[in-house]
């Protein structure tokens, strides 16, 4: 299962939202935590 790499929920990959960063797929459990990862995704990235 895919963990939100803001707040670190597991999701279920089906019902995640979805961004692409640098050639991979991260998953979020709202449309908030995928804003956040947006503005800076580097923080982020490495607690996948």
């Amino acid at each position: 299962m895919p963990v939100d790499p803001v707040c670190g929920i597991e999701l279920d990959k089906d019902m995640a939202l979805e961004h692409e960063y640098n050639g991979s797929v991260y998953y979020f459990c709202c449309n908030g935590c995928r804003r956040i990862f947006i503005k800076k995704p580097r923080k982020y990235r490495k607690n996948v």
